[in-house]
């Protein structure tokens, strides 16, 4: 009778262990879900964040075209200056 009670026991601290352990599972399980999404909407903003920035190195590939250029209309307006004043 003794080992039937002990036997008893064993079982329902098994199941007490069982059912502890499940709802840890349940609840890891929910947080891989929650990240899950999280992982998705950076990905979405990291695709975002390359287009833009290819789109400003198009503009920086512009904006420093355009700086070559002034400083050489630059150049020339300060050597004219320079012939103006020598004459």
């Amino acid at each position: 009778m003794l080992a039937w009670f002990i036997i008893g026991v064993l079982m329902v601290g098994l199941y007490y262990m069982f059912n502890k352990y499940e709802k840890k599972i349940e609840i890891l399980e929910e947080l891989v879900e929650l990240n899950r999404s999280s992982i998705n909407n950076n990905k979405q903003n990291i695709e975002r964040n390359r287009e833009d920035i290819n789109q400003n190195m198009k503009t920086i590939d512009k904006n420093a075209k355009t700086i070559k250029r002034n400083k050489e209309r630059l150049e020339i307006n300060q050597e004219l200056l320079g012939q103006l004043k020598d004459n």
